[in-house]
């Protein structure tokens, strides 16, 4: 008596439980919930760094976004949640109504009886100067013109014929529930197994592991059980670290301008960073040069070119190219502000005596103007030189060159020196990305294009023809329904009726 008890609590349980789930109302509150959820991912940017925030917000906002997990929103136990419960909704949705959407599909096809033909939306009468075999083929040929697969019958007094097609239409919506299936599933595998990074890098150095707005779902969770120890560790005990398995070195970085009359503007119009891949025993693996839109991919882990800046009070060294004024091969010497160095080939020594971000030659007194850029920015730099009679001390003259020039700088000798690069003092940031249910998603998007498709512009149609031969003639009474669509349906079943009065 307690089994049948404890069977029938078991039962209404998960009677109630199914039905929570195949609720329609369900499936729309969680998609306003998603929606307002998505509004708010949308609006705040997403792994952005720290700082980056803090020029946006005030600390306490920060704090209480941070709390609430605004700033890597998809990657939130709740959110994940959302998925979930969306997920089972979806899924359960699809298992209590697709029983009868298979059970029409694949109906076989059969006569109708006189009765039911009366209660179909379309009707039509067809009187024809044939007998009644001349007039089945007639019916035939024109519903094969509209690729309807036809089942013939042989009745008292006459010839039944059932026909259909697009009954894989009825799949349409079906599919659509599978792709969004597909996303969410994609979704919840990037939510659990991937993440989103950031990561500065000044030139020259290079770095083994990305900083993450939060730790891994998976590997919370395993390390939360005690099943195996996270591999993310805590930077100052606050943001979260984790080994990428490699190196990736910063080797270069470049800003572009756009140019206004000959002046840079301070917009960029373009900027790359060229990252070089190492392995654990620091042996190159590649190079790549990275712009907006254009990232490098190395072990399903993504690094996107996202933002750059000035190292504050860096160092850096000048990188100088000496040319033949007669034309020749360009040198590329290196010196450090401060510092001098030898140049065999002509017999000069250079020294930098300083380095400033932002300057402009006036065309007309040929003066050079300097101008404040935010933090520092490399807009235009200015380095100051002097140049010295070979190694000593005999001062020859001084001159000043800069990246963007009006006019060509003091050079009285049979030699140019030009401005390359002032490496060391920039550092790019990268937004780092793993997400390994991406291509699940992708195959998503791809059956979200293809479901409704069949879903709006697809129906289940069938026709039915009964063909009696009346005063020595073949009376042609025709019926069909369709799903959906029914517009459409009706223009077809007008041409079918006219197909077979014209023969």
């Amino acid at each position: 008596m307690e089994t049948k008890n404890q069977q029938g609590i078991v039962e209404v349980v998960s009677e109630k439980i199914w039905k929570f789930f195949s609720s329609v109302k369900l499936a729309v509150i969680l998609l306003i919930i998603l929606a307002i959820v998505s509004v708010i991912g949308t609006v705040i940017q997403q792994n952005q760094s720290p700082e980056e925030y803090l020029q946006e917000y005030t600390q306490g906002t920060v704090d209480l976004f941070e709390t609430l997990g605004f700033f890597d929103l998809y990657h939130t136990w709740w959110f994940v949640l959302l998925l979930l419960l969306f997920t089972a909704n979806l899924t359960v949705c699809t298992l209590e109504r697709f029983p009868y959407a298979w059970k029409a599909m694949r109906a076989p096809l059969k006569p109708i009886e006189e009765d039911a033909v009366k209660a179909l939306p379309f009707r039509k009468d067809v009187t024809l100067k044939t007998g009644v075999e001349q007039a089945e083929s007639l019916v035939l040929a024109a519903l094969g013109g509209k690729r309807y697969r036809t089942l013939v019958s042989k009745e008292s007094g006459g010839t039944g014929i059932a026909s259909q097609k697009g009954a894989f239409s009825r799949m349409g919506v079906y599919i659509t529930h599978v792709s969004i299936l597909l996303i969410f599933t994609g979704a919840l595998i990037g939510a659990f197994f991937g993440y989103k990074g950031f990561l500065n890098i000044p030139e020259g150095e290079a770095s083994a592991v990305v900083y993450l707005r939060n730790e891994p779902l998976w590997d919370k969770i395993m390390s939360g059980l005690g099943i195996s120890k996270s591999p993310v560790s805590y930077v100052e005990g606050r943001v979260p670290a984790l080994p990428l398995g490699f190196y990736v070195a910063l080797q270069d970085f470049e800003v572009d301008y756009y140019v206004n009359q000959g002046r840079p503007t301070g917009m960029p119009s373009e900027y790359w960073s060229i990252l070089s891949v190492y392995d654990q025993n620091r042996q190159k693996v590649l190079d790549k040069r990275i712009r907006v839109n254009d990232p490098l991919t190395h072990h399903g882990i993504t690094f996107y070119q996202s933002s750059y800046g000035t190292i504050p009070n860096a160092t850096g060294t000048v990188k100088l190219g000496i040319r033949p004024k007669t034309g020749g091969a360009t040198e590329t010497v290196e010196a450090k502000p401060g510092a001098s160095v030898y140049v065999p080939s002509i017999d000069r020594t250079i020294r930098v005596t300083g380095v400033m971000p932002y300057g402009m030659r006036d065309p007309m007194s040929g003066r050079i103007n300097f101008y404040q850029s935010r933090n520092d920015e490399l807009i235009n730099p200015v380095v100051d030189l002097e140049v010295f009679k070979g190694k000593s001390t005999q001062l020859l003259y001084r001159t000043q060159v800069m990246k963007i020039d009006s006019q060509e700088p003091n050079m009285p000798e049979n030699y140019t020196i030009g401005y390359q690069d002032y490496w060391g003092v920039r550092y790019t940031g990268l937004q780092v990305t793993k997400d390994p249910g991406v291509w699940v998603v992708y195959l998503g998007f791809i059956l979200l294009c293809v479901g409704p498709v069949i879903a709006f512009f697809g129906s289940h149609r069938k026709v039915w023809a009964r063909i009696q031969e009346k005063n020595g003639q073949a009376v042609v009474l025709l019926a069909g329904s369709s799903n959906r669509n029914r517009i459409a349906f009706e223009r077809e079943f007008a041409r079918i009726a006219e197909d077979i009065a014209k023969k």
